[in-house]
């Protein structure tokens, strides 16, 4: 069961016991948003909070009367689904918001998320492999009187560094953080820092800017812009002055998280802090019990078992393997793993392995046990002739066992992906 439906199941009581409380609010202004966290990497490691800050920042927005279509961890094609059930919810909307966070690059000027499974090795890739921010606005501001933006993606970001260097000779230039935009009419955007800076991830739950966001967002009858003073003066002094948050907009209207005056709309801001507190509690429990391995298994995953490379691999795979595993339903003890792996690979010069985003589910079978079912895609390149080269997509399950603080395979099989 994966992380993102487990955190659903568990904020799902607690959405529906504040539907009762933001009726009225809905039917005056229906608002709509989209919010995703990008933290696991495959070129470019893991960020700690993104996923984290939407999760909380979903609760928040959902308990003071947003619809919110949420999601975490997405490659190009899941991103650009999303992004299509966005602009099909927010059809009648009067207000559309977009939260992300996780990496984001700039490039000659214009700004783009970078999914999990982007692989940015030449500037000309940057369009196919990364989706500009500008294309989601233009979809707000065609269907919604009202576009808030919300941008915590200018983390350290080592795609930037690759595609600059790729491109100086065609005259791009690849910049840290994230560029201002050409707004039009009807919109607010908010950046995490100020253009070209880099911003924290944080080293608690949430980003400094995710986390003064939900301490703002319930207060009622505040403005947008009174918002973003009370939140530039919140991650100004958690960064001791090393990050400062800006915003740039085309508002005809004034515009308010939670407008004040109204009995009903007091009852939802007096519910919301405590709501949110209660769903916070409930991720964290949750993610102690599932997230942690997840990622920890990710990473297993990622630096071991699926690690691309050439020549002996030995001691990577008396590294990877329990001392006794069962293998494809055969017992086997590690010496006879290491001749049969190792055989195996020595007919190949080379190997490309991959996990496919969204495709790992993690099980945890108590404090030092988990299954772990995904897809992988492979390219086996052959050392001499008479072996032919092998690629494909596999659908791998592993037993894992958890040995010295370190996981390893304990039973392992594989079928053909469809």
């Amino acid at each position: 069961m994966g992380r993102r439906f487990i955190v659903s199941v568990a904020l799902l009581g607690i959405v529906l016991g504040l539907l009762h409380l933001r009726a009225d609010a809905q039917a005056a202004a229906r608002r709509v948003a989209l919010v995703i966290g990008n933290g696991t990497y495959e070129e470019a490691g893991t960020l700690a909070n993104p996923v984290n800050d939407a999760l909380d920042i979903a609760a928040g927005l959902r308990a003071i009367g947003f619809e919110v279509i949420e999601a975490h961890d997405l490659g190009k094609r899941s991103l650009e689904r999303k992004i299509g059930e966005f602009s099909d919810a927010l059809t009648g909307a009067d207000v559309g918001l977009f939260f992300y966070a996780g990496h984001g690059i700039q490039v000659d000027g214009r700004n783009f998320i970078v999914p999990v499974d982007a692989k940015l090795d030449v500037p000309a890739k940057l369009r196919l492999e990364a989706v500009q921010i500008d294309d989601i606005l233009d979809i707000m501001e065609q269907q919604t009187k009202t576009s808030l933006v919300f941008l915590d993606a200018c983390r350290n970001n080592p795609f930037v560094k690759k595609v600059g260097q790729k491109a100086s000779d065609r005259g791009a230039r690849a910049l840290a953080g994230l560029a201002q935009f050409d707004t039009t009419r009807g919109s607010f955007i908010a950046f995490s820092t100020a253009p070209g800076s880099v911003a924290l991830d944080g080293s608690g739950r949430n980003s400094p800017f995710a986390a003064a966001l939900l301490a703002h967002l319930p207060e009622p009858g505040q403005s947008i812009n009174d918002l973003m003073i009370a939140v530039r003066r919140d991650v100004v002094a958690a960064t001791n002055g090393a990050q400062r948050p800006w915003e740039q907009g085309s508002l005809i209207e004034r515009f308010e998280f939670v407008p004040d005056g109204s009995q009903q709309g007091a009852a939802v801001v007096a519910a919301a802090p405590r709501k949110l507190a209660e769903a916070q509690q409930q991720v964290a429990a949750l993610e102690r019990s599932v997230a942690d391995p997840a990622a920890s298994v990710g990473r297993f995953l990622r630096d071991q078992y699926l690690a691309s490379g050439n020549g002996d691999v030995t001691p990577r795979i008396r590294e990877m393997y329990a001392a006794q595993a069962t293998i494809y339903g055969a017992p086997m003890d590690i010496e006879a793993i290491v001749q049969a792996k190792a055989g195996w690979f020595a007919q190949w010069s080379s190997w490309t392995l991959a996990l496919e985003p969204g495709s790992l589910t993690v099980t945890p079978r108590g404090e030092d046990r988990a299954d772990a079912v995904f897809t992988m895609s492979y390219d086996y390149v052959p050392r001499g002739a008479g072996v032919a080269r092998a690629t494909g997509r596999a659908l791998v399950s592993l037993a894992l066992v958890k040995s010295s603080g370190v996981w390893r395979v304990a039973a392992e099989t594989s079928a053909a992906a469809n």
